[in-house]
């Protein structure tokens, strides 16, 4: 088996951690991140991995839909206009 060297800073709680766990188990450092490392990987893949598939519950539009939602007129300058005239904003000139 080829290996690869990595080195890997950790603050102080996290070596300590790593020191505890270490004794407790009575494996090396070494081995012990070895095996956090494989053991953990499928929870990490998991929770940050790429989604697979549909991320939404909404249904696409239909092409009908779509061309019927996006064919509509959508200048809305008259409604504005007509929203601000009716504001009393109680400004003179």
């Amino acid at each position: 088996m080829k290996t690869a060297v990595y080195p890997l800073p950790m603050d102080a709680n996290l070596a300590r951690e790593v020191n505890r766990a270490s004794k407790a188990t009575g494996l090396s450092r070494a081995e012990l991140m070895r095996q956090a490392i494989a053991f953990g990987l499928p929870t990490v893949i998991k929770a940050l991995g790429k989604p697979q598939g549909r991320i939404t519950t909404v249904n696409p539009l239909s092409s009908r839909q779509s061309r019927e939602l996006y064919g509509q007129d959508d200048d809305d300058r008259q409604e504005v206009a007509r929203l601000m005239a009716a504001q009393h904003l109680g400004v003179s000139d």
